[in-house]
C-alpha cells in the first residue's frame, strides 16, 4: 500500500521535517521553562504579581513591557539577556518557535536552488525578510 503513495518533493519534506522537530522542542522548551518559574520563583525576569496587576490596570501589552524592563524589548532582548531564568528560558522557546518558518525556509531554500526553482528562492527570501522584521519588532501591529 504504501508503494501506491505519491513522494513528496525534496522541498515539502525539507520544511516540514523541519517545523515538526523545531515545533516540538519548542514545545518542550515552553512545558520546562514555566515549571523552572514554579520551582524557582526567585529566579523569574519577571514578577508575576506585579505583570497581573499591570494587567488588571487595564495597560497594553507595550504599556507593560515598558513597565517592566524600562522600553521595548527590540529584537528579543529580553530573553537574552535573561535566558537563565524560567520565564526567560519560555520566551526563548516562543521567539524560536515564532519564528519557525524562517528556520525551515533558509534550508528549504537551497533545495529549491538545488532543483533549479529561482523564482521559490526568491518569494522564499521575501518570506525570510518578512519574518526577520516581524521577529525582530521593527514592524509591528498596534
Amino acid at each position: 500500500m504504501t508503494e501506491d503513495r505519491p513522494i513528496a518533493p525534496a522541498w515539502n519534506r525539507v520544511y516540514g521535517e523541519i517545523v515538526y522537530w523545531i515545533t516540538f522542542v519548542c514545545c518542550l522548551i515552553c512545558f520546562i521553562g514555566p515549571m523552572f518559574s514554579m520551582l524557582f520563583p526567585e529566579n523569574n525576569a519577571m514578577n508575576p504579581y506585579f505583570t497581573y496587576a499591570l494587567v488588571f490596570e487595564g495597560m497594553t501589552g507595550s504599556e507593560i513591557w515598558i513597565a517592566l524592563y524600562g522600553d521595548w524589548p527590540w529584537f528579543h532582548k529580553v530573553w537574552w539577556q535573561n535566558f537563565f531564568t524560567g520565564d526567560g528560558f519560555t520566551m526563548f522557546g516562543i521567539a524560536v518557535g515564532t519564528t519557525v518558518a524562517l528556520w525551515a525556509l533558509i534550508p528549504t531554500m537551497f533545495v529549491f536552488a538545488r532543483n533549479k526553482l529561482p523564482q521559490y528562492v526568491l518569494f522564499s527570501g521575501i518570506v525570510c525578510f518578512m519574518v526577520i522584521l516581524a521577529a525582530s519588532g521593527i514592524v509591528r501591529i498596534g
